[in-house]
């Protein structure tokens, strides 16, 4: 039998390359991007995202694929009108701007734009190889309005085999222009390193799509997480808070962003258990290396200082920046359960210096 000397390493090095160029990471855990003003992003692969996002809708009681193709319409309106102007040839114009769109999307593993028919009446759109299909549809429709430089409603409809319809139509309404969003919490400005992220190990496997370690990945803004929770928080105002909750959110007050953001950490934490990764904490400063792991990999945030608070697990935890914090504070929660096995409880809280979490066991333990 012959000896094969392989490390199986089966990364693309060109498209780590440039991705690597686009997307920095930072010390305080996070992705930021450097071709739109250094916004947030989310490393994230694409059964993880689909999983907390059904988990969402479970959760929630809620169908919630229009809020985010909305979301997802808005973000990407936003993104373009920080981007230089598309291309506009003499010949082969709408032709050349889906090229520039498919060019940036294929770096953010996202699928590529298709024109299949357009009529007086509309325009039918194919996101080929696409992530997820309400993100796609809402992309698609977004960039359809920038080529065109026009307004369109948008229906969609799931192919299959990675395909998303978009059906386009002009609409004569005259409708603002998105807007920059901002976040209700405080996160430190990290500087730049050279830790590693989950697209350190990216492999390219056609326009469009890469993965790692066989797993689909898309980098999604964290502009659209903040405009997904303003479109679906209205839809919470009837809907009462859990009697027994597990986070405590110091500093918000209205019912509906509580019950969301209990929501969604609630999906985090069940995302993370059903993920079947293994967390090994003895030490409160073992918090450190597990959330380098299990956070920053995807640009979620880092824990910087880990401090014991009883003999039973329980930890105040730092973290400078955060992607979300609901969506930090449960996957946190989670990997609380995975090293202690019993059910916990968080408290959360922000100022000028970024996060605290507070982590123990849900329930007392009798001495």
């Amino acid at each position: 039998m012959p000896l094969v000397d392989d490390s199986m390493d089966e990364s693309t090095p060109w498209l780590i390359e440039k991705l690597r160029e686009r997307y920095a990471s930072t010390d305080s855990g996070l992705i930021i991007d450097t071709e739109i003003a250094d916004a947030h992003v989310w490393c994230i692969t694409l059964p993880a995202f689909e999983k907390w996002f059904s988990e969402l809708e479970t959760i929630t009681s809620q169908t919630l694929g229009r809020r985010l193709a909305y979301a997802s319409a808005e973000s990407e309106e936003w993104l373009w009108s920080l981007a230089p102007p598309l291309p506009s040839p003499w010949i082969g114009k709408e032709k050349k701007r889906i090229a520039t769109i498919n060019f940036d999307w294929a770096t953010r593993g996202l699928g590529q734009l298709e024109m299949l028919e357009s009529t007086s009446e509309g325009t039918t759109l194919l996101v080929a190889n696409r992530g997820q299909t309400a993100i796609a549809a809402g992309m698609g429709n977004a960039a359809w309005e920038r080529i065109q430089d026009a307004r369109f409603r948008f229906q969609w409809s799931d192919r299959g085999a990675g395909e998303t319809i978009v059906q386009a139509t002009i609409d004569p309404r005259e409708i603002p222009s998105a807007k920059n969003t901002h976040m209700s919490w405080t996160n430190c400005k990290g500087n730049i390193s050279n830790d590693k992220r989950l697209f350190n190990r990216a492999r390219h496997e056609t326009d469009g799509v890469w993965t790692v370690e066989g797993n689909r990945v898309m980098m999604l803004q964290a502009d659209l997480l903040h405009r997904f929770e303003a479109l679906t928080i209205p839809y919470l105002a009837e809907t009462p808070r859990n009697t027994d909750p597990r986070t405590e959110w110091i500093g918000l007050s209205e019912n509906e962003k509580i019950v969301l953001w209990d929501s969604m950490a609630e999906a985090s934490r069940k995302q993370f258990l059903a993920s079947g990764e293994l967390v090994l904490v003895a030490e409160p400063e073992h918090w450190v290396a597990v959330t380098n792991r299990h956070l920053a990999l995807q640009g979620l945030g880092c824990v910087t200082s880990a401090i014991g608070i009883d003999e039973h697990g329980g930890v105040d935890l730092h973290i400078s920046a955060a992607l979300h914090p609901a969506i930090v504070v449960g996957r946190l929660i989670g990997c609380w359960e995975r090293a202690e096995g019993r059910p916990a409880r968080a408290r959360w809280s922000t100022d000028s210096n970024g996060h605290h979490i507070r982590l123990e066991s849900r329930r007392e333990i009798a001495e």
